[in-house]
């Protein structure tokens, strides 16, 4: 699982046909997808730099080459676009989530977490800005998680956490990050997010000073926006659209392109475009951007 709802929307979706399993669609041209209105203009207090994993300043893309478990840095160019790519890790077809986890360690460098697919473990991976070091087991029983996102801080203390969908109950817990790489005793923040398909940490999408979160109805295939409160629950979801069950592996990249606004990026399902959902500052986005191709094969942390 990446950080991620599997869903994005690149355009508004006219279904047409289907075959063997495979939706094919008509693809329209986007209006414009906000939530809801930012009620202040504020920073999260997580240090801004949780996607930027070479250091030089600018949020990046990591990802897994499903084909040989290489894990590899797409560089951000701060204007939407990619560097040439950097393997960074060998041997993580061994994980079966992979998750961009923020500055878990506070130590000024965004981190990684992932899952052993054999043993449910779960792994921190405390990044330099060159590099990441060996995986350092955080817990066990992960494998009872139906989704597993990170990046920011959901319960106001300036630190990154863990927020994760316990499959069996639905009940999304939060895990309070120490600001040492581990977490604190949890406690729940939502319910009946078995009717959610996997999530995804935006961050402050409308910039009120909180961390939020996206995900698709699994009912429905609309997407919805959920405004972080900053304490212990979530706002009530607001939808965004539907349509976006063309898309899977979307995952959040910071601020990819510059403008100010946290962004995140989506892979449609049958031809491995790679998208770019750029977020409006006002809880949703204004565009969608084809940003590369050939991304089918590929794990987006």
């Amino acid at each position: 699982m990446e950080d991620s709802s599997r869903r994005g929307r690149p355009g508004r979706v006219l279904r047409v046909a289907a075959s063997a399993g495979v939706m094919c669609a008509a693809v329209l041209t986007p209006g414009p997808a906000t939530a809801q209105a930012p009620t202040a203009v504020a920073a999260e207090l997580v240090a801004a730099g949780n996607y930027d994993y070479n250091g030089d300043g600018r949020d990046d893309i990591v990802a897994r080459r499903d084909a040989n478990g290489n894990l590899e840095v797409w560089p951000g160019d701060g204007a939407g676009g990619f560097g040439p790519r950097a393997t960074i890790a060998l041997g993580w077809d061994v994980f079966d989530l992979i998750e961009t986890a923020g500055d878990l360690d506070a130590d000024g460098h965004a981190d990684l977490i992932a899952r052993r697919a054999d043993n449910g473990v779960l792994y921190f991976f405390a990044g330099s800005g060159a590099g990441l070091g060996s995986g350092v087991r955080i817990g066990s029983d992960w494998d009872t998680m139906s989704a597993v996102v990170a990046g920011h801080d959901y319960d106001g203390d300036g630190k990154a956490d863990i927020l994760a969908t316990e499959a069996a109950t639905g009940t999304l817990w939060l895990y309070p990050g120490t600001g040492t790489g581990t977490h604190g005793r949890r406690f729940r923040i939502g319910s009946d997010f078995d009717q959610v398909q996997e999530l995804t940490a935006v961050g402050d999408l409308n910039e009120d000073g909180h961390a939020d979160i996206v995900g698709v109805g699994a009912a429905d295939e609309c997407m919805y926006f959920y405004a972080g409160p900053g304490s212990e629950r979530f706002a009530p979801k607001v939808r965004f659209d539907c349509g976006w069950d063309v898309m899977e592996s979307a995952a959040a990249v910071g601020d990819f392109d510059g403008d100010g606004h946290a962004d995140w990026v989506g892979r449609e399902s049958a031809t491995g475009l790679l998208y770019l959902f750029k977020g409006n500052g006002a809880g949703g986005y204004d565009s969608s951007p084809v940003i590369d191709v050939g991304w089918g094969s590929m794990t987006i942390a």
